[in-house]
């Protein structure tokens, strides 16, 4: 398995663990969780942001343009105004978490696929999870609900087993991508000794032709008196 599909695997875990965080305090502490998304998260860090961009204009850097005096109090601005009004925020958070499953489904999905063009088992587990967390986080966007609280409540219930399940399916497909990629060094590694032998088997019969050659040269060729034995053969008769 590759690092860039490791690192990929390992970010996703610290998501799911985020998932399944928010997801808990959404069930348990539903009105202080949403007061804390709908202040802290959206009220202060966008104040936060734009006293930021206001900074960088004020103290006039080489980098400093119009759009970060337009940007600061822009943002500013609506951080405040999310901060003291955070019912608008609590409208739109049914979708924003709707769009955070969806988003993780769509993983899931592409995992799946991954797993099948690996010839894993687990790849229809996974697809078949996967098309029902799309379903639920396309629900969840659509807010069907009448009461924010059975909204709020659906919404983090759906968040915890998610997160859950991506648990389940980071090592699920961990060990997967593993399998694959160790059976399919062994057929590469089994098909360069089948190549190996191929070589070596045609070696031995190139080297067999030679040697047959070189014994039949060596029958034809008549055998060479040696000097003495001419004398000999001079001498007795």
């Amino acid at each position: 398995m590759g690092k860039k599909i490791a690192g990929i695997l390992r970010g996703e875990l610290i998501s799911s663990g985020f998932y399944v965080l928010l997801g808990l305090c959404l069930v348990l502490m539903p009105a202080q969780t949403v007061n804390i998304i709908c202040k802290v998260v959206f009220g202060i860090v966008l104040a936060a942001a734009g006293l930021y961009h206001l900074s960088i204009y004020i103290r006039g850097k080489d980098s400093t343009t119009i759009l970060d005096l337009f940007t600061g109090v822009i943002v500013l601005v609506l951080g405040g105004f999310l901060f003291f009004n955070p019912v608008i925020v609590v409208k739109l958070l049914p979708l924003l978490l709707g769009a955070f499953v969806l988003v993780d489904s769509i993983w899931k999905l592409k995992g799946s696929f991954q797993l099948r063009k690996r010839k894993r088992t687990e790849w229809q587990v996974f697809l078949f999870v996967s098309l029902i967390f799309i379903i639920l986080g396309g629900i969840m966007m659509a807010d069907p609900f009448v009461k924010t609280k059975i909204s709020i409540l659906f919404d983090g219930w759906v968040l915890v087993v998610n997160g859950a399940s991506d648990f389940i399916f980071y090592f699920l497909l961990k060990r997967g991508l593993k399998a694959a990629d160790k059976k399919a060094e062994e057929v590469s590694e089994e098909k360069t000794e089948q190549a190996e032998e191929t070589v070596e088997a045609a070696e031995d019969e190139k080297t067999v032709p030679e040697e047959q050659t070189l014994e039949a040269d060596d029958r034809s060729a008549p055998e060479e008196e040696t000097p003495e034995e001419e004398v000999l053969e001079e001498w007795k008769d």
